[in-house]
């Protein structure tokens, strides 16, 4: 559920805010939606909630938003990151909170996107700064049907000075982590009778020696026809540390259909299995079928 909400402040400036909240319209709760079966409740509006101004400048906003390098693996996921994707690795970050966000003026297509955070609860200096630190930048060329995107993030936690960052890739956990970066790269291209996005996507943790990292390659289709669309998209994914005996690799596939019931609102079904590594030891894989009505704003 989005409040989504614009007025003009006058010399071509507008103030904005946006509050969006997660629903699992199963049984009401709040939170990211599906996660663990939606059986426990979330923060309120735990995906978006910013306030800012938009004018010739660009815009600025603050509060809690979608890093830029989430934004563009979202805009080269054809299946929306939803649940049920090969993109299962969004880039060392999503929805952070205590964010200013800026993003410059649309120069013929191109804008660079800038996000900083600082969530700090430091006690005192002498024993070492404890927050979350995020630093986040992409560039963007969006123009008829070409889109392009590449960025890279950096996120920073620590706990009295010292690396208190976690990760997990796979049944693979990594903790006290000095830093978690995330690189992406984007691209779709409509050709009117098809549509083709597809991303690489590469996230690593460092603790001290020690590193763990999770690349992901993706690539989806979109066929219209007539009320209907059908979906492609498959993926490589493969992950790697100091730690590990061997990588772990996998393939995904999914596949689904929408028919539209209107210009925002469609059916939909989809089916496949992603999120599989195959190595040191492990056999891993997701595999889910979903069948609902989405709507879009």
């Amino acid at each position: 559920v989005a409040l989504k909400v614009s007025w003009a402040l006058g010399g071509g400036m507008n103030a904005l805010s946006v509050l969006e909240q997660d629903i699992y319209t199963a049984n009401g709760n709040t939170g990211s939606s599906g996660a663990g079966g939606g059986l426990t409740n979330a923060s309120g509006f735990n995906r978006t909630s910013l306030v800012g101004v938009n004018g010739g400048f660009g815009s600025v906003s603050f509060g809690r938003d979608y890093v830029p390098t989430f934004k563009v693996v979202g805009a080269t996921d054809v299946n929306n990151l939803s649940r049920i994707s090969t993109v299962q690795n969004s880039g060392a970050n999503s929805t952070v909170p205590s964010l200013v966000f800026y993003s410059t003026p649309d120069m013929g297509g191109f804008k660079v996107n800038l996000a900083y955070g600082n969530q700090d609860s430091s006690v005192s200096s002498a024993a070492g700064d404890t927050s979350t630190k995020t630093t986040n930048v992409t560039a963007t060329y969006a123009n008829g049907p070409l889109y392009v995107g590449i960025g890279s993030g950096t996120q920073e936690v620590k706990a009295a000075g010292i690396g208190a960052g976690t990760v997990t890739f796979g049944n693979v956990p990594l903790a006290a982590l000095d830093k978690v970066t995330g690189t992406v790269l984007g691209a779709s291209y409509d050709f009117g009778k098809f549509k083709l996005a597809g991303n690489m996507v590469s996230t690593k943790g460092e603790a001290g020696a020690a590193d763990l990292k999770y690349d992901e390659v993706n690539l989806g289709g979109t066929i219209p026809m007539g009320k209907l669309t059908l979906v492609a998209q498959v993926g490589t994914n493969k992950i790697s540390g100091s730690g590990l005996a061997e990588s772990m690799t996998g393939n995904d596939l999914v596949i689904g259909v929408d028919y539209a019931l209107s210009a925002r609102t469609a059916m939909f079904a989809k089916t496949g299995t992603y999120a599989k590594y195959s190595g040191n030891a492990n056999d891993l894989k997701t595999t889910s079928t979903a069948i609902g009505i989405k709507t879009t704003f």
